[in-house]
């Protein structure tokens, strides 16, 4: 079957019973109405859509307005706007991207997936991640840290741009919570959450981080890792502020950022190398408009400054370190047979201890916003 989704992974089910009063249009921010499958094939007559196969479309939701349906794929809601079906009008004027915004979105649809430890994850996560079992114990103690953060329980905690979730440190992060909202811009990403999370409660929604359909102040807690830098440059802001939207009054928005050309620690331990990656990465901006064949992920790092000067809500912005290095660090200097398990252990308790130090100067700082 054409379009983006992997069909065969799964058998069509309903959806997880939730209170479908937190959702909203993407669009027109109206109230969505559930329909079940007998009343949403009179909207899918006659209409085409290259990116999903209406015959494998389960149930859905309409607006309020009725200007706009939204199916569920695989109890998947579909509430990004491009996969809006447009009511009484000739067109969906939200079905079109932006150039960067695009490359993300086709880079994740079309990423595979491998196996580890059980779990689905990213195919190319062992560019970014140091696998190796030198660095097991500090990395692993990395991927548990944003949870110390979060609030401590709640009913949501929304996961934005929550990928596979396919390491037991980040399933765990939502332990304390009733459900666990994974939204993604990737349908595929979610289909793999799903598995990775079936034995808890999970509510799956493609969606869009700049344009989050949900309602004011419905989430607990919000997480996002690894995903803000990935957003268009002048959209960064609009994506913080559909964070803090969402959350709830008192509650807290944990953001896990790369600093990138921004970290002294790593611009200092690396000079050659970071030198060749900005090099590198200022050169294929310039590639992906030539030859725009090959999906490549789009990457913009803002200063912490960026992050104290840009929102009504600064001054409750802290920041934290969730993690000093990157892979080239942890590849060009921990080894086994050098003593690199022991450094490790040294330069997380220097972490722990000096966690604000450390979340200015080095590669991911952990950000966050209590509303």
């Amino acid at each position: 079957m054409g379009g983006w989704f992997n069909y065969n992974i799964f058998t069509i089910k309903s959806m997880l019973d939730f209170d479908y009063n937190i959702l909203q249009c993407p669009i027109k921010k109206e109230n969505l109405k559930y329909l079940p499958k007998e009343h949403t094939i009179e909207f899918l007559k006659g209409y085409n859509n290259d990116l999903i196969n209406v015959d494998e479309i389960s149930e859905g939701f309409i607006n309020e307005s009725h200007s706009y349906f939204y199916p569920v794929f695989n109890g998947i809601i579909l509430l990004l706007p491009i996969y809006a079906f447009p009511i009484n009008s000739d067109g969906n004027d939200m079905a079109h991207m932006s150039f960067d915004k695009d490359r993300v979105f086709r880079y994740y649809n079309e990423i595979n997936y491998i196996s580890k430890n059980s779990y689905k994850i990213y195919e190319d996560s062992k560019k970014w991640v140091d696998f190796r079992e030198v660095s097991e114990d500090y990395i692993k103690s990395s991927f548990c840290k944003a949870k110390r953060y979060l609030n401590a329980s709640g009913k949501y905690l929304l996961d934005i741009a929550s990928g596979p979730i396919g390491l037991t440190e980040y399933i765990n992060l939502s332990e304390n919570f009733e459900y666990r909202i994974c939204a993604d811009i990737s349908v595929n990403a979610l289909i793999q959450a799903k598995q990775n999370y079936k034995h808890r409660k999970g509510i799956y929604i493609c969606a869009d981080i700049t344009n989050i359909p949900l309602k004011d102040n419905c989430c607990d807690s919000v997480l996002c890792q690894h995903t803000l830098y990935h957003v268009p440059k002048s959209e960064q802001k609009t994506a913080v502020n559909e964070m803090y939207r969402v959350a709830k009054p008192s509650s807290r928005i944990v953001i896990i950022y790369s600093l990138f050309y921004h970290s002294w620690f790593m611009n200092l331990s690396l000079f050659p190398v970071q030198v060749y990656r900005i090099l590198r990465h200022f050169a294929g901006k310039f590639y992906v408009r030539l030859f725009n064949k090959k999906p490549r992920l789009y990457f913009y790092p803002h200063s912490l400054r960026w992050f104290k000067k840009s929102f009504k809500f600064s001054d409750k912005i802290e920041i934290y370190c969730w993690r000093s290095t990157n892979k080239y660090f942890l590849n060009l200097y921990i080894h086994k047979f050098f003593g690199g398990k022991q450094l490790l252990n040294i330069l997380k308790r220097s972490e722990e201890k000096h966690s604000t130090i450390w979340g200015r100067l080095g590669e991911y700082p952990l950000i966050q916003i209590t509303k």
